[in-house]
C-alpha cells in the first residue's frame, strides 16, 4: 500500500451542493484538502485544511476510498465524505475563491480526477470503500488548461461569480 500523501473532503450541504475551492497553483477547482503530514491522520488533515482554507468546520461522515495517481502525477489520496457543521465561507491564500456547486454543474475548470471522486462520494454506500487508479496524462492537463482559460475569460467579462 502506498503512503497517503493527500486528502480531500467532498463536503455536501443539505441541498446537495458540494464545496469547491479555486487553487492558485496549479490553478483549478477542487474539493478542500491538502498534503498529509507524516504521522497525521488523513481525516484530521481534511478537517484542519477545510477550516483553514475555506472557513468551514466539517464533520467526517466516512472515508470514500483511496485514489492512486499514475502518469505525470503520482501519489495516493484519501477521500472523505463530510458535512458542514459551522463556520463561514472565506477566501484564503490557498483558496482564492470558494463556492458551493451542484454535482452535475461543476465549474469547467474542475480538475478532471476530482469529478470521479465527487461522484463516488455522493453515490457510494456506507461501508463500500472504493480504490481507484487515476491516470493523469498531458492530454488531461491540456484539456484542463483550455477549460481554465475559458472560465477565466468568462469571469473577466463579468459572468463569473461565487
Amino acid at each position: 500500500m502506498s503512503r497517503i500523501v493527500g486528502a480531500q473532503a467532498v463536503i455536501a450541504d443539505p441541498s446537495g451542493r458540494v464545496l469547491l475551492q479555486f487553487r492558485s497553483w496549479p490553478p483549478g477547482w477542487e474539493p478542500p484538502g491538502g498534503h498529509v503530514a507524516p504521522g497525521e491522520d488523513p481525516a484530521q488533515t481534511v478537517v484542519r485544511e477545510t477550516e483553514e482554507e475555506c472557513g468551514v468546520r466539517v464533520e467526517i461522515v466516512r472515508r470514500v476510498g483511496l485514489y492512486h495517481f499514475r502518469g505525470i502525477r503520482v501519489g495516493t489520496d484519501a477521500v472523505f465524505l463530510a458535512h458542514p457543521v459551522g463556520g463561514r465561507l472565506k477566501r484564503s491564500r490557498e483558496a482564492l475563491r470558494v463556492a458551493w456547486a451542484l454535482p452535475d454543474r461543476l465549474p469547467a475548470a474542475t480538475f478532471p480526477w476530482f469529478r470521479r471522486r465527487i461522484a463516488d462520494a455522493l453515490a457510494s454506500s456506507p461501508g463500500a470503500e472504493v480504490e481507484r487508479w487515476q491516470e493523469v496524462t498531458l492530454a488531461d492537463v491540456a484539456r484542463h488548461g483550455l477549460a481554465l482559460g475559458g472560465e477565466l475569460g468568462r469571469a473577466g467579462r463579468g459572468r463569473g461569480g461565487d
